[in-house]
């Protein structure tokens, strides 16, 4: 299991090269990121997180806040730890598409690592859904595993960042 400091110069690290990544040409980004990118980016990062440490346990959280659940938000937690690459896309949605909590919270940062009990996170939104990521994907279609094979290849490969391991 790595340390929570592991975990955070990681996705750091991580965010770093979809920051610089050409999203026109990656498979899973889009170019207005990390603006409704959360899912997809978290999906990324616990497919770099299994390829460093292959024996975690990842929790993939679905979240929502406002009147109608109607704001979104995706991120993982590894046993009592949140971790979220995409929380800075509320510091750039117009206010009017937000409701006040998160308004009143800004400016966020765009790599969060935090226990759980000390992140804004569960403040701010109701957790809906949670659903298991470990190595191999053995929930996830086929597909989508190829998609984020060749999207972290081509996030890592064109930076000169290489992990050794694939999934299989």
């Amino acid at each position: 299991m790595p340390k929570i400091t592991e975990m955070k110069e990681a996705a750091r690290e991580f965010r770093n090269l979809l920051d610089r990544c050409d999203k026109r040409s990656t498979k899973l980004l889009i170019e207005c990121f990390p603006i409704m990118s959360c899912k997809l980016s978290s999906m990324l990062l616990s497919y770099h997180f299994l390829m460093l440490w292959p024996d975690l346990e990842i929790k993939g959280i679905s979240a929502a806040t406002g009147r109608k659940n109607d704001i979104t938000h995706y991120w993982l937690e590894i046993n009592d730890i949140a971790i979220d690459i995409t929380g800075d896309q509320y510091n750039i949605i117009s206010d009017i598409e937000l409701n006040e909590k998160i308004i009143m919270n800004r400016p966020f940062e765009a790599v969060h690592v935090s226990n759980k009990n000390k992140s804004y996170l569960y403040k701010l939104f109701k957790v809906i859904e949670s659903e298991p990521l470990i190595y191999g994907f053995p929930t996830i279609a086929e597909d989508f595993i190829e998609d984020m094979e060749l999207s972290y290849s081509q996030i890592t490969h064109k930076s000169g960042y290489y992990v050794t391991r694939r999934l299989e």
